[in-house]
């Protein structure tokens, strides 16, 4: 093999993960994997009775729920690395890798936080997605992709990722010092608004219009700010991505707060933010609604997410029953969050109206 041959084959290696169908074999190889699972699954019920395949089989996608989890401290963390392919001529991650890589998070978060949801044939559209890079991720090093929900209204839920990166140990160390004992419990990111901006851009970014600063940068600037730039583990936070998703089935929006129920997330009247009372062993009170539907099959569940919940009168809609515990906390997190949505609303008038012109 000649030296331009060997070459040929290192420059193959380093950019592996952009060859074709790279990136669409790591979006949906989580769900491969569930489907493989699944069907293991079913071949160890294969000579069951009927009834006794139909229980199983409810009590398997029971099983990967996350019963119990407070919506606002659950927390899925994707693990990945800088590669060759993935980073630029400044030898750090490339800021259009960022987007890339959070597919393949966002797609495993969804299948940790809704996977009732998902089976039943339900769907999550993308609407807007918002980047502040704070500080690069050099080439070659490994990082997280933290995934936390925050907010959601009736049509909207807000999920806020963090990439985040490991200092080294003694660096590690001092800057534990530096902020002090961390608190017990997964954490949430204080998205209030920001004392100081977070105005120096990231090495290699692109240079902003002079005067100009948007609403939809300033609200993301808003969320970012103040989320802690050292994590309670002591990870350095590289950047934070605020998105917005909605979830359908078929064209027909179903809300939040009945998916968010739907999959076991609770925080009933009553209980605090870190207090997580229930678990799969000891479900919340609502659970035992979302069992009495499941058990009656999928298409009486689909027929539930594609409107059948409009039928249940107010007081007795047992998923806003189930978070009304986070009602405040929603309310200033979607709050802190809208200015993301209406930014980018603006602009997208603004660039009607200019080339209207």
């Amino acid at each position: 093999m000649t030296v331009a041959k060997y070459l040929a084959v290192l420059v193959a290696l380093a950019n592996l993960r952009s060859t074709p169908f790279a990136w669409h074999t790591r979006v949906w190889w989580p769900v491969i994997v569930l489907q493989a699972r699944f069907q293991l699954f079913r071949l160890s019920i294969l000579f069951k009775s009927k009834k006794e395949k139909k229980e199983a089989t409810y009590k398997w996608v029971e099983s990967l729920a996350p019963v119990g989890s407070n919506p606002f401290t659950r927390q899925y963390i994707y693990k990945t690395w800088a590669d060759f392919s993935d980073s630029d001529y400044n030898m750090h991650l490339s800021n259009s890798s960022y987007p890339k890589n959070l597919d393949c998070a966002r797609m495993r978060s969804a299948l940790d936080f809704f996977p009732g949801y998902m089976t039943a044939g339900g769907g999550i559209a993308l609407g807007a997605t918002h980047f502040q890079f704070l500080k690069e991720i050099p080439i070659l090093s490994p990082y997280e992709i933290r995934m936390s929900l925050v907010a959601w209204d009736q049509k909207w839920i807000f999920l806020i990722a963090r990439y985040v990166t490991h200092p080294a140990k003694k660096l590690k160390k001092s800057r534990a010092a530096e902020r002090g004992h961390p608190t017990d419990g997964a954490p949430i990111p204080d998205i209030s608004t920001p004392a100081s901006g977070v105005d120096t851009p990231a090495p290699g970014s692109a240079t902003p219009v002079p005067g100009y600063d948007g609403a939809e940068t300033a609200a993301v600037k808003a969320v970012a700010a103040n989320v802690p730039q050292v994590e309670a583990d002591g990870a350095l936070v590289n950047c934070i991505s605020v998105n917005q998703l909605v979830f359908k089935h078929g064209r027909i929006t179903v809300p939040p707060s009945l998916v968010l129920a739907y999959d076991g997330f609770c925080m009933p009247a009553g209980t605090t933010v870190f207090e997580e009372k229930f678990s799969p062993a000891s479900p919340p009170p609502h659970w035992k609604h979302v069992q009495e539907l499941r058990r009656k099959g999928l298409k009486a569940e689909r027929d539930f997410l594609r409107g059948g919940w409009k039928l249940v009168p107010e007081g007795e809609r047992w998923w806003e029953q189930a978070l009304e515990g986070g009602e405040e906390l929603r309310k200033v997190n979607l709050d802190r969050v809208k200015g993301v949505r209406e930014g980018i609303e603006g602009g997208r008038v603004i660039a009607t109206d200019l080339f209207s012109l």
